[in-house]
Parts: C-alpha cells; sequence; structure tokens
C-alpha cells in the first residue's frame, strides 16, 4: 500500500514538535533547580539537604520552621524539584499576605453568589496544584476554622468550595512553613493540635 506522503509529513511534524517541547521542559527543569539551589557548605546545610532527599520521594507533608527570610520557599521547591511530582504544578500562597476573611476561597474557591462580589466560580488552590505541591507559607496565621478545613483535605484529599455542597477531591502534597512556634501557639489555643502534626510527617527546621 503507498504511502500518504501528507499524513507521513503531518506525523513527522508533530514528532518534532514533541521533542522539541520536551527539550524545553528539561531545559526549563534545570533552569528551575539552578535557581532553587541551595547555596552554602557548612554542616547544618547538609544536614537540610539531607532531610531534603529523604523527604522529596515519599508524599509525606513536610513541616518549614525558620525565621523570616531563611529560604523556607527554597527549600519547598527543592523538595518539588527532587520529587516524582517534579512534572506537575508547585502552587505557593503566603498565607500572611492576604485578608484573613480569603483564605478560604484562595485555598478551596468559591461558588458563584458564595459571598458579596463572587459573580462567578472561581478554582482554589488545591485543585490549581492538582497532581503537584501546595506550598502554604506563614501557614501559622490561617484561622483556626480554616485549619479545621485544611486538615480535612490532608486527610482525606477533599474539599467544599466556599458557598458549595459538593465534595471535590485533588492528589496534593502539602508542603507548609511557620516563623513562629506552632507547639507554643498549639498550647495557646491559635493553632489546632491535629494539624500540627499532620503537618510536621517530615520536619525541617532551617539555620
Amino acid at each position: 500500500k503507498p504511502v500518504d506522503q501528507t499524513k507521513l509529513e503531518a506525523a513527522l511534524a508533530r514528532a518534532l514538535q514533541y521533542f522539541r517541547l520536551r527539550h524545553q521542559v528539561n531545559g526549563l527543569r534545570a533552569e528551575l533547580a539552578e535557581r532553587f539551589r541551595i547555596v552554602g557548605h557548612s554542616k547544618a546545610l547538609g544536614q537540610v539537604r539531607d532531610l531534603i532527599s529523604r523527604a522529596a520521594p515519599t508524599t509525606a507533608s513536610v513541616l518549614i520552621t525558620g525565621d523570616s527570610g531563611v529560604g523556607k520557599e527554597l527549600v519547598a521547591w527543592a523538595i518539588h524539584l527532587q520529587s516524582p511530582r517534579q512534572a506537575e504544578p508547585f502552587v505557593a500562597l503566603n498565607c500572611a499576605a492576604i485578608p484573613k476573611e480569603l483564605i478560604e476561597s484562595e485555598l478551596f474557591g468559591h461558588e458563584r453568589g458564595a459571598f458579596t462580589g463572587a459573580t462567578q466560580r472561581k478554582m482554589g488552590l488545591c485543585e490549581t496544584a492538582n497532581g503537584g505541591t501546595l506550598f502554604l507559607d506563614d501557614i501559622n496565621v490561617v484561622p483556626n476554622e480554616i485549619q479545621a478545613k485544611l486538615l480535612r483535605f490532608i486527610e482525606n484529599k477533599t474539599f467544599v468550595r466556599l458557598g458549595g455542597t459538593t465534595d471535590l477531591s485533588a492528589d496534593v502534597r502539602v508542603v507548609a512553613a511557620s516563623n513562629e512556634d506552632l507547639e507554643k501557639l498549639c498550647r495557646e489555643g491559635r493553632f489546632r493540635e491535629d494539624l500540627y502534626f499532620r503537618l510536621k510527617v517530615i520536619l525541617i527546621d532551617l539555620p
């Protein structure tokens, strides 16, 4: 049977496009790995690198602690880029950078009419990060009522959009960070102890 030249050329064009895209993706991954490379040779940083390499292949939640400016998001990126989820989204939310009353909508999304100004359905970051990693910086400022919903999401991978009634699901690995002592906040009743232990399956304390 004679070869259809047009179909052959189209197949070759698709194959060429695929290899070009794969090359671009590999280049972007290498660029990200270099951008988020942890620089330093101290014993403490060596221990951090060791924890990252052990945490990355797992599905466990990770809690990163340390003062502001020590590179907690850098560590979260390093975990993501060394994990099996590296080709999937890395989504970050600085919980301290948005009003507390909007955190739930940012995380879980909302339905149209859920509150004044909600003129259409919005997808939350949990959905956006599906398959990948969700990094929650300054987790210590999240209100208690939202902590309960976040705990449910970590345990069951399910959530409900604000104003909705339907259970939705997303396969997300949660990496959280805090510049406050969460154990102290738990003792003061400002942070849920059960959520704290769910988050700190692996604990990385940065120098």
